[in-house]
């Protein structure tokens, strides 16, 4: 009986996975379109469709500056441009490489500027997470900033039901491991000066692992 309930509690809490990571909003206007790194070229569209729209006048690009269609690599900033979007409006933030980074530089731009309205665009999945590095670890409400994320319109995604397409559970459990860890790494380790250390140490450790499984395959 009780193995019985605490399965269903579980089946319960997966199913609605969907909706606990999905907390992308409709459109807000903003001082910037903030596309970020990853994801593929819907993220792209999307941040062309509001910068149209006149939701702010400059987009943001984070992470890698292209995407793949099929197997060709396309230019973002190329894309943007062949879309009808300024050169002038198109800005390429550095040292962007994961989610964390790319808040923390995005909080950096508007604080340069004096601005205070971010609209980032990825993928719905991923809102839970950006919403949760922008708010409690770069704390942008305590600093006059205002974040909000706009979905992607990927068509694998449905937060309803996201459990019956592969792309999107895999996504799913991606994040379920990212977000805990993030926390771990951003607001424990790194506020004590540990997080250097730690992942060093982590890092051998998946070396010495990797090595010894290469050495038993041959």
């Amino acid at each position: 009986m009780f193995i019985t309930f605490v399965v269903g509690i579980l089946f319960i809490m997966f199913v609605n996975l969907g909706r606990f990571f999905d907390v992308s909003e409709a459109p807000q206007q903003s001082d910037v379109i903030v596309c970020l790194g990853g994801g593929g070229r819907e993220r792209v569209d999307k941040a062309v469709e509001l910068y149209m729209k006149q939701y702010a006048q400059k987009i943001i690009l984070t992470g890698s500056l292209k995407f793949v269609i099929g197997r060709k690599y396309i230019s973002k900033i190329s894309y943007l441009l062949d879309k009808g979007v300024d050169k002038e409006d198109i800005v390429f933030l550095t040292r962007t490489s994961n989610t964390m980074k790319e808040v923390v530089r995005v909080k950096e731009y508007l604080l340069a500027r004096h601005l205070h309205k971010a609209l980032f665009v990825s993928d719905p999945p991923h809102s839970r997470r950006i919403m949760f590095l922008a708010q409690v670890i770069a704390k942008y409400q305590q600093n006059a900033l205002s974040c909000f994320v706009v979905g992607s319109e990927v068509s694998w995604w449905n937060r309803a039901s996201y459990y019956r397409n592969k792309q999107a559970v895999r996504f799913v459990v991606s994040e379920t491991l990212k977000l805990p860890s993030n926390y771990i790494a951003y607001g424990v380790l790194e506020p004590l000066g540990l997080y250097d250390m730690v992942k060093e140490e982590a890092g051998g450790i998946l070396r010495y692992f990797k090595h010894k499984i290469q050495w038993i395959l041959g």
